[in-house]
């Protein structure tokens, strides 16, 4: 039998991989759209998702696509049209069956997935990052001709509105300062 330390430990590493191979996700977190922390937001997302089922244990698909499409509009500014959330939600469910049946295949499956393609799981087919480093030997000339930019005229400036100054509060005799109306 397996203990349910086991079971958590593993739904939680199955929630957590399914995540890292979410290529909307893995394109958020490496584009830093949640800013510099994006991993630690993915990892924290991963372990809400957990805590969802521990404290709602009839926890279904919607609520996760809910909770999914929360989390990557709030944290990551990114609104998804694609649907892939359905999916995920579903992968997540099926973690959850399968480790409280005390199967860790797919868990095991994940795992060697994201082993082998977690790092490109953003990229799409046939996409290759390529650094490029160019030398600059200062010897290039300009040529004019290839270039055809457009040369517009910048806009007229207006001069700017002068500011009148403030005029200081009237304070009469027992120290209260008087209110004056706009004037029309």
């Amino acid at each position: 039998m397996v203990s349910a330390e086991e079971i958590q430990s593993q739904f939680e590493a199955g929630v957590w991989y399914t995540l890292c191979l979410w290529p909307e996700l893995v394109t958020a977190v490496s584009n830093q759209w949640g800013g510099p922390d994006s991993a630690e937001k993915r990892d924290w997302l991963a372990g809400h998702i957990s805590d969802l089922f521990v404290e709602r244990p009839d926890t279904d698909a919607e609520d996760v696509e809910t909770r999914l499409l929360e989390v990557l509009e709030d944290e990551f500014d990114a609104r998804l049209e694609t649907e892939s959330e359905v999916d995920v939600a579903q992968d997540i469910l099926l973690v959850r069956k399968e480790t409280l049946e005390g199967n860790f295949q797919r868990v095991q499956n994940l795992k060697a997935r994201y082993e082998r393609t977690g790092k490109n799981v953003g990229l799409g087919p046939g996409v290759q990052i390529v650094e490029h480093v160019q030398e600059d030997d200062g010897d290039e000339e300009w040529d004019d001709e290839d270039e055809d930019l457009e040369m517009v005229e910048a806009p007229t400036l207006v001069p700017a509105r002068e500011i009148k100054p403030k005029e200081e509060p009237e304070i009469d005799e027992d120290g209260f300062t008087k209110v004056v109306g706009k004037k029309r």
